[in-house]
């Protein structure tokens, strides 16, 4: 698709934010990446990824949460969450605003104060909150102290000492963030909010503390600065906030100092399904709660929620449902995101597949990652730099890190060709968009396909890489790929013909009967019973683990679950599967067998065993081999994907 082929006359008009002026209406949201050093400062890694979304066309950068008071500041080692509560740390987001100009962008700073949405290290130091609730939430659920009087009106102060510390930094504008169950939204919330002095009871007293720190930071920052404030218009939790209320709030709010109001949904009670939308969830989720909200405040507003569709965004702007578009993971995965936009260059965009393993593994305390992007968080370490010197290179599959391995090579100036034993490109990657709510992994598969094309890898389908290719081709470097097989463990009965496998399932290479016994209960069996519950199939799963789907991300996990409920699937779990009968299984459960049968099929979700053999065959043939994936070790496409951006940068 060429530029002019892409109408986008409303996405790339500027705006104002009072004294702000942002040349287009395509902005970054905050999002914790967790690269600050341990006293919340900015560092090079952290200003490095900013940078690079400011250089790829976001109008606004909106700095993720941070942290106005040290009592719930977290450092993990050397690095933490983002932090502004002392002037000592003025000079290093300083360094980060001059970056940020330099590339073309306004920068703004969150506000915030996690309340009882965090989690305690020190027993000492219990989460504090306005009602000693916890958060129904399985990450924080520490029974929170309750908040007094002067401790309330000093986090006022420390909100106003935040905003004052970002403007001397040379920040444009700050957010308030009152959304998403933090510390302003826990009081602005009935659910959460359970005091009955001023700063609790009917909706006016809820308000008393975020209007009081919005009136705080307009005293310190003067009257031309810019404050934006962001909120939960559908809370979707019992007693929380709906739409209409959030309706009812925002004139109050911009007439106590909101200069912008950004409109999210959701707290962590519902992180990883509402707040921050899987694969299942509708693209832009939140448009009609931005829309209701404009329409009765004069201010601009941001809408949120899997708007990194161009098309979507523009219509947002050119329908009057909002003023802004923010993008969060779409930015996490292509940097580049309003540039390719503007230009028309959709084929050339690295699509978010809002697979949320950036969250999962933040979740987990693991560093910041995306699948589809190996260079998030690594910038400057991952700048593709030609080779030294140009190789013929042999990639031996055409998967996702074989892909992934073959494009990076290219682009240094290596002569790359992808071997591919199937006619078609993807590897399991591609069985994983067959289920349902998966085909947003499409696009990123497309693009990859793309990539390699415009790259110059030549591409061979259909045929698999064997010694005899290797000596044939005589290549510098093999980058064997060759991903996995369906793991098929030696259980008596396991040759039957009622016996398949979950990828020959979902790759059309064979059927089964109406009643099914799906063996394994991870991402694949789960996947596989929701594909198979579609059809109508009466299905139950049997998972040596106490639960199922234990390897999905959370909002994902979530969703499947209540669609495989709804799908009346069965669910036997911590259960070893002894042998299959000519009918089903026999399992062993608490020390006792058990016989499951009825059934006409079996379906092996058992795990994947490495197809790696390839690279002992040839690694007499060749001085350079390099195995990487499932071939290696099997695992997520996260770390196969990674593992090919790796490999393509050592050649």
């Amino acid at each position: 698709m060429v530029g002019q082929e892409l109408r986008l006359e409303k996405l790339f008009t500027p705006i104002r934010i009072k004294s702000m002026e942002l040349k287009n209406r395509l902005i970054m949201p905050p999002m914790g990446t967790i690269l600050a050093d341990a006293e919340g400062a900015a560092t090079d890694r952290l200003i490095d990824y900013y940078e690079a979304r400011a250089k790829g066309g976001a109008s606004l950068i909106i700095v993720e949460v941070t942290n106005v008071h040290p009592y719930t500041h977290i450092g993990i080692g050397d690095r933490g969450s983002c932090a502004i509560y002392d002037d000592k740390l003025i000079v290093g987001w300083k360094r980060f605003t001059q970056r940020i100009h330099a590339a073309g962008a306004k920068a703004s700073m969150q506000l915030y104060h996690p309340g009882r949405q965090t989690i305690t290290l020190d027993p000492a130091k219990p989460p504090v909150a306005p009602s000693a609730v916890p958060c129904p939430c399985p990450i924080c659920h520490d029974v929170p102290r309750v908040l007094t009087i002067p401790e309330i009106e000093e986090l006022v102060q420390a909100f106003a000492e935040g905003a004052r510390r970002a403007k001397e930094a040379d920040f444009d504008a700050v957010e308030i963030h009152g959304a998403h169950g933090y510390l302003i939204a826990q009081f602005m919330s009935a659910y959460s909010n359970k005091r009955n002095d001023r700063y609790g009871g009917d909706l006016r007293r809820r308000l008393r503390f975020p209007l009081e720190i919005l009136q705080a930071v307009r005293e310190r920052v003067g009257p031309d600065f810019p404050i934006i404030f962001r909120y939960s218009a559908i809370e979707d939790v019992p007693g929380g906030r709906d739409l209409e209320e959030s309706v009812a709030i925002a004139p109050l709010l911009v007439q106590g100092g909101a200069d912008c109001l950004s409109i999210s949904t959701g707290t962590y009670a519902n992180l990883m399904s509402r707040l921050i939308a899987p694969m299942g969830m509708p693209m832009g989720l939140n448009v009609e709660a931005a829309a209701a909200v404009k329409r009765v405040v004069d201010v601009p507003v941001i809408a949120v929620g899997k708007l990194n569709d161009p098309i979507m965004a523009e219509g947002v702007i050119a329908e009057g449902k909002a003023d802004l578009v923010a993008i969060g993971r779409g930015l996490i995965a292509d940097a580049e995101l309003p540039n390719k936009f503007v230009a028309g260059q959709l084929d050339d965009i690295r699509w978010c597949i809002a697979c949320n393993e950036c969250i999962f593994r933040l979740a987990t305390a693991a560093r910041f990652c995306c699948l589809v992007n190996p260079e998030l968080g690594r910038e400057r370490e991952m700048e593709l730099k030609p080779a030294p010197k140009a190789k013929r290179v042999l990639v031996a599959g055409g998967g996702p890190a074989g892909l992934e391995a073959a494009r990076v090579a290219a682009l240094r100036g290596h002569r790359v060709v992808l071997y591919e034993k199937e006619q078609q490109l993807g590897g399991q990657f591609r069985l994983a968009s067959i289920p349902p709510w998966k085909q947003e992994i499409i696009p990123y598969l497309n693009y990859l396909h793309r990539q390699v094309e415009k790259a110059g890898v030549e591409v061979v389908l259909g045929q698999a890489v064997t010694a005899s290719v290797v000596e044939e081709m005589k290549p510098d470097a093999v980058v064997v790929a060759t991903g996995g097989r369906p793991q098929i463990p030696d259980i008596p009965g396991i040759d039957a013909q009622n016996v398949v496998t979950a990828h020959d399932i979902l790759a059309g290479r064979a059927v089964v009967g109406q009643k099914v016994l799906i063996a394994g209960g991870g991402m694949v069996g789960c996947e596989a019973a929701d594909f198979l519950a579609e059809y109508g199939k009466d299905i139950t799963i049997v998972e040596m683990l106490s639960e199922l789907a234990s390897d999905v991300p959370m909002g994902a996990r979530q969703l499947l679950l209540q669609r495989l409920e709804a799908e009346r699937v069965q669910a036997i779990t911590s259960a070893t599967i002894k042998r299959i009968t000519a009918d089903g299984v026999v399992v062993e459960r608490q020390g006792r067998e058990e016989a499951i049968g009825g059934m006409d099929s079996i379906v092996l979700a058992l795990g994947i065993a490495s197809a790696g053999e390839l690279a002992e065959e040839i690694g007499d043939k060749v001085s350079e081999v390099h195995l990487i994936g499932d071939a290696k070790t099997p695992g997520r496409a996260l770390e196969a994907i990674a593992a090919g951006a790796e490999v393509g940068r050592q050649i």
